[in-house]
């Protein structure tokens, strides 16, 4: 995966995967030399009556591909196992993603391509809805975040405030 000191010289795109076949547009594009960005992130999904926690793609069914202007080589990208096709126009031909959108994914995803959560964006006051774990689908807000990166929460369990620590994950910032 490139770095995002990298990406001055470097032209991104969008591809299209064929259905359930993001992992193998990936492993062919890259055994043809292309750079490829595919983010992920943890998933909680329920299956015969437990939840399993999943890595599946954020774009689902779409992947970056990086491309150099003295190399594009686009028929080998298109033609390429578990590829679609190239988003983009006929006439001008497959179209650029800004290179702010990629740095600022590939930013907050670790060297594996799993997207780490945005603490950052995070601050005590904020609300919050627990989105996984035995507390999903409460409200409450931040009380202190830890340097480890915990963030501590008061819930209403049986109409008493109870101190709760969570990981970023569990949780999801909400708009006012």
């Amino acid at each position: 995966m490139k770095h995002a000191a990298d990406l001055a010289s470097t032209d991104w795109h969008l591809l299209m995967c064929r259905p359930n076949q993001n992992h193998i547009a990936e492993r062919s594009l890259t055994r043809l030399g292309f750079d490829v960005f595919m983010p992920r992130h943890e998933v909680e999904r329920r299956w015969r009556g437990r939840v399993r926690t999943e890595i599946r793609p954020v774009f689902a069914g779409y992947l970056f591909l990086a491309t150099t202007p003295d190399w594009p080589n686009w028929h080998k990208a298109r033609s390429a196992p578990g590829v679609c096709r190239l988003i983009g126009t006929a006439q001008a031909g497959p179209a650029c993603v800004p290179p702010q959108i990629i740095a600022g994914l590939m930013s907050r995803c670790d060297d594996d391509g799993l997207l780490r959560p945005a603490i950052d964006a995070l601050s005590v006051g904020d609300k919050v809805r627990v989105i996984s774990g035995p507390f999903r689908d409460f409200v409450t807000s931040v009380e202190q975040i830890d340097p480890d990166r915990r963030i501590h929460v008061l819930l209403d369990l049986l109409g008493r405030p109870t101190r709760a620590q969570l990981d970023p994950e569990m949780v999801m910032k909400q708009e006012p």
